[in-house]
């Protein structure tokens, strides 16, 4: 990206702004002129109308920290008055998404450091006309089922939603089935739905749970399948049109054979085979 001082200072309008950050091997240390505080200042200091936001930004720049202040900066910036409506203003986004891919060839932050809170999408709530929130490289393990219903109660125009489901990630999610179900309730047109989560119902019941007829795909990420049974019952009752169950990319894991030291989550292609004989339960219930 250029230095923000070196882009001319006139009006920007486009439906989709696309923003990619080259990592810099003589940068030794984040400044104005990199990572996020670049975003930062290039709309912050320009006249930027835009529908969609996208940002592909290497981890070697990233920090929870770091990515936190920069949802919170992201969506307090100061509307823009603008007669044309065909472009809207940051809280008028209707889509945003976030890569964060990794370079061996350069220093990587431990995956620690890109877990967020479980109130870590807090600030993304006022971008209440977003129809598309895709975060698939973001530490989410922390997020519960809390946290989906206060994001799925802000955001109830999505139609897709993806979170942390391309890495492969230590910590286990703390969010549960009943999850995807607060989430399908309350955002009634999402056809994308990526998410991690434990193969848990506790004390809900399955006839109670929500129904959503558009989801033909869930990404599931390395959530850790087990007790097959309810997950297919589950999956037959809520997503009765579902046809397919993605885990996390192979790709991923060039990453995790440099940086884990926890190797209890089940081998990728044992959980592959895990997911698939849930897909096919979940068909059977489906028939039932």
């Amino acid at each position: 990206m250029k230095e923000t001082n070196t882009i001319p200072d006139h009006r920007i309008q486009t439906q989709l702004l696309n923003i990619h950050m080259e990592p810099d091997p003589h940068t030794e240390s984040i400044s104005v002129n990199t990572g996020f505080p670049a975003v930062l200042s290039l709309l912050s200091n320009h006249h930027i109308t835009c529908q969609g936001l996208s940002i592909n930004i290497h981890q070697e720049y990233c920090s929870a920290d770091v990515i936190l202040h920069f949802f919170n900066a992201l969506t307090s910036l100061a509307s823009i008055n603008d007669d044309n409506d065909e472009f809207l203003a940051w809280e008028n986004l209707i889509a945003f998404r976030l890569q964060m891919p990794w370079d061996m060839d350069f220093f990587m932050l431990d995956e620690e450091s890109i877990q967020i809170p479980r109130n870590g999408l807090a600030a993304l709530h006022r971008l209440v006309y977003l129809t598309a929130l895709e975060l698939e490289d973001l530490g989410t393990c922390r997020i519960d089922d809390d946290a989906l219903l206060n994001l799925a109660l802000s955001l109830r125009y999505l139609q897709c939603l993806l979170l942390g489901t391309r890495q492969l990630w230590e910590e286990p999610p703390r969010a549960t089935l009943w999850g995807i179900s607060l989430v399908i309730h309350y955002c009634p047109y999402l056809e994308t739905l990526g998410l991690l989560f434990c193969c848990s119902l506790g004390d809900h019941k399955i006839e109670s749970a929500d129904i959503n007829n558009l989801i033909t795909t869930l990404h599931v990420g390395f959530s850790p399948p087990h007790s097959s049974f309810t997950v297919a019952a589950f999956l037959a009752h809520s997503l009765p049109n579902l046809g397919a169950i993605m885990v996390e990319p192979e790709e991923s894991h060039r990453k995790s054979s440099h940086s884990r030291t926890d190797l209890t989550v089940p081998d990728r292609n044992i959980r592959i085979q895990e997911w698939s004989r849930i897909l096919e339960l979940t068909t059977e219930f489906a028939d039932i």
